[in-house]
Order: structure tokens, then sequence, then C-alpha cells
């Protein structure tokens, strides 16, 4: 199977169906998910929600390629993705399907611009194509004057948008963000909302959002409920809530400007 993903029109970006997920053998073997069924277009924003142990996050780990399936098939983008070897697996991890974790995993040895070229460096982008993809993205997340600071420089939610634009440079199929304001304030977790849901009108990625919080899952135009390892709830979101960020006026810039795709 190639690197790369072809999206094919008429099929879901992501087909799961009847995934199970064991950890451990014999007696003490945990069933983490339970034949879990699931479609999710291409350019929808999707809330997991569900209790510590629901299986939300193992959930993540199986689109996110972390995790193989002990059953059941993943197709990503119309192909079976079920039982790539780590290295086809690896080699899509950071190029077509991207993460923002709780934890900013930014470079400390890296500036703002350095870290968000690294994931274009693995997909095999060129230099040329790198440098001004990665000042586009930190114009769209409203941080230019950030360029060249430290991740040791900036503030929590500062380090957090550069890390939603290392996620989207490369120009990923599906976006898995886990609990990406849970270690952040108010203003600075209204900010980060604001920007996935800019990232989703305006760009059309494919986003889901992994959060206990409720409030948080609102932001979201559909929710899905775990427990147990199942889905027990699957359901569009009837009054969205609509945060606003620091960086509207840089997104009106880099709409002006033919934002990246």
């Amino acid at each position: 199977m190639p690197a790369g993903l072809d999206p094919l029109p008429d099929a879901p970006l992501v087909r799961l169906r009847g995934i199970t997920m064991w950890y451990g053998q014999g007696a003490g073997a945990v069933q983490a998910l339970a034949g879990v069924d699931l479609d999710i277009r291409r350019g929808e924003m999707v809330a997991l929600v569900g209790p510590s142990g629901s299986g939300k996050s193992t959930l993540m780990h199986v689109l996110g390629l972390l995790d193989r399936p002990s059953a059941g098939t993943y197709q990503l983008a119309g192909r079976d993705v079920s039982r790539l070897r780590s290295g086809a697996a690896a080699r899509l991890r950071g190029s077509q399907v991207t993460f923002v974790f709780q934890a900013i995993h930014l470079l400390p040895a890296l500036d703002a611009l350095r870290n968000i070229e690294l994931p274009m460096v693995y997909a095999r982008m060129t230099r040329d194509e790198r440098g001004p993809r990665a000042r586009q993205m930190l114009e769209r997340v409203g941080l230019t004057h950030l360029a060249h600071r430290y991740p040791a420089q900036m503030s929590g939610g500062q380090a957090q948008r550069v890390a939603i634009a290392r996620a989207v440079a490369p120009g990923p199929h599906l976006l898995l963000a886990d609990e990406p304001t849970g270690a952040l304030d108010q203003r600075s977790g209204r900010t980060v909302l604001a920007l996935f849901q800019d990232l989703h009108r305006q760009l059309g990625l494919t986003i889901v959002l992994v959060t206990h919080e409720p409030t948080v899952a609102q932001h979201a135009e559909r929710i899905i409920r775990l427990e147990d390892g199942r889905i027990t709830e699957d359901a569009r979101v009837a009054e969205r809530l609509w945060a606003e960020g620091e960086n509207a006026a840089a997104r009106t810039t880099a709409e002006g400007q033919g934002g990246p795709a």
C-alpha cells in the first residue's frame, strides 16, 4: 500500500466495521472496544465523549493508526488500513492523519517555524514548499510575531496554536484532537476551539475532538458517546456553540491571500 491516500468521492472518509480491541491475554484480558461501527464524512467535526474507561481514547488510537484493532475493519479514504505494518502506519501518521494532544509536544530546541516544518519533512515536502507553508500556517493561527520563539518563550495557548498549525501544515485528511483545551485557561481554550471551528469551516478539515467536557463537545456538529467500548449515542448537535478567538484578524488576512488548502 502506498504511503499516501487518494480520497474516493463516494466513500466516507472513515468507515469502521466491527472494531474490537482486547488488551492482555487469557483470563486477565480486557475488552476496550466491542464491535464499533462508525462512519465519518469528509469535512465533519465530530466529538467523541464518554467517561474514563469508556473506550474513547482507544478508539482515537485506532483512528490514528497507533493501535491495530483485534478484529474488524478500518477504511480510511476508501482504503483498508486495518492491518498496516508499523512502517506504513507511521508514514500515514503525521501527514494524512495528524494529532493535537493535551500535552503540547513541541520540540523545545526548535522555534515555532521549525516545529511547524517538521511533519512536512516526514511527508517528503521539499524545502521550498515547507518554508512558505509554515509561515502561511503561522499566519492562519495568528502568531506570525512568534515565528522565531521557542516553546519555553510561549504561553500555553500560543504553544497549542503552534501545535495545531504543525498538525494542519502537511494537508492531512484527518485531524485527531485529544483533550486539546484540557491544560489551558478559559480564554486560551476558547481561542483554540475557535481555531478548530475555523479550520473545519474554511478548509473543510475533518476533525475528531476527544473530550470529557460536554461544553467542549458542543462546539462540534456531531457528538458520539461511548460507554463500555460501545457507541451508545450518535446525534447531531441541535444548538452548536461557536467560539470567538484571538486569531480572527489573522484569519481574515490568510483568507484574503488564499490561505492553505
